[in-house]
């Protein structure tokens, strides 16, 4: 329960327990001071009960006060005198659950003060709570017990609250963290978006075939080749040269760069390639360096013609078209 909900069930409590003692007493001595005594009080507990329910924090200090007022005040004169009630410790009770340490110490010396008044000189103002010290001692270890109980339980609970606020912190901080992994995924992914964009658009830009004429392919190699780009070359190059029917492709390396020996075998690989589905090849643009290196990787293009432009290639296909 929370403290809200104890407060109210006690204001309940109080209110009902009123009204059955005021009912008790006119059954029993509708004269006495008690009756309407406890008829004022009941009016005020709910007087207390409705502004409480407001939000009114302070009905529950003036409650202490009403009970431990109203306690000390219809208390009957033999328990103050002669013999020591339990009904002595309800202020002091109700204080612990609905203040804390102060007010149960505030209400049990209240309780004293109004018991000492109502003594009078009659009896020296001393009670039966104060009539000896072994009573007195009983008394403030009571008081104390129930005043140190309220602390380690207003501990306990600020402890609590202390406990769930850093949780909560910790919660925030963990789906802050969450929602900035989030955000940076999603960035990424984006960015990998874009950047697969940019790819797709690179491929495409690397166009492996252009039509120079009638069953006349020119496929120009620009940058550097590697493994995956000369695969992909030679995929598209195959493709290209089935679509348009060629008979002719013309390979064309003088704007690539850093061709090494795997690059040029991948490249042999694709003339063979091509020649298996009907089409003559020729290379041009070969240049020293890259000469080089197919000699040194033992590279070469057995029966396919290397010239040193497209022009020479097709003016070579030419030939051998008039010469069949």
């Amino acid at each position: 329960m929370t403290q809200r909900q104890v407060v109210t069930a006690l204001l309940i409590i109080q209110i009902f327990g009123t009204i059955l003692l005021a009912t008790g007493q006119v059954l029993r001595d509708a004269s006495s001071i008690i009756l309407p005594m406890s008829i004022a009080i009941a009016i005020l507990l709910i007087v207390l009960l409705w502004a409480y329910r407001r939000g009114w924090e302070p009905a529950r200090m003036i409650d202490i006060v009403i009970v431990t007022v109203a306690v000390g005040i219809a208390t009957p004169d033999e328990f103050v005198v002669q013999r020591q009630a339990l009904i002595a410790l309800v202020p002091m009770a109700l204080a612990q659950v609905l203040g804390g340490p102060r007010w149960v110490v505030g209400s049990a010396l209240g309780m004293l003060a109004i018991f000492t008044l109502r003594a009078g000189s009659e009896h020296g103002f001393v009670t039966t709570y104060t009539a000896d010290l072994r009573t007195i001692a009983i008394f403030i270890f009571i008081v104390a017990s129930m005043a140190l109980s309220r602390i380690i339980a207003d501990t306990a609970v600020r402890n609590a609250m202390k406990q769930q606020q850093r949780a909560e912190e910790a919660f925030a901080r963990i789906e802050t963290q969450a929602q900035t992994l989030q955000e940076q995924t999603q960035a990424l992914q984006a960015q990998n978006q874009r950047q697969q964009r940019l790819l797709d658009l690179v491929a495409q830009l690397e166009t492996p075939a252009i039509l120079l004429a009638e069953g006349v392919l020119l496929a120009p190699v620009v940058g550097p080749i590697d493994d995956q780009r000369a695969q992909s070359f030679v995929g598209r190059l195959l493709e290209a040269a089935s679509l348009q029917r060629a008979r002719l492709v013309i390979i064309d390396i003088a704007g690539a760069s850093n061709v090494d020996s795997r690059a040029a075998a991948l490249l042999g690989q694709a003339v063979q390639a091509l020649r298996l589905i009907g089409c003559q090849v020729a290379i041009s643009g070969i240049s020293a360096e890259l000469a080089h290196t197919l000699v040194t990787a033992g590279i070469s293009f057995n029966g396919v013609p290397t010239v040193r432009t497209p022009r020479e290639a097709i003016e070579h296909f030419q030939i051998l078209i008039e010469l069949s």
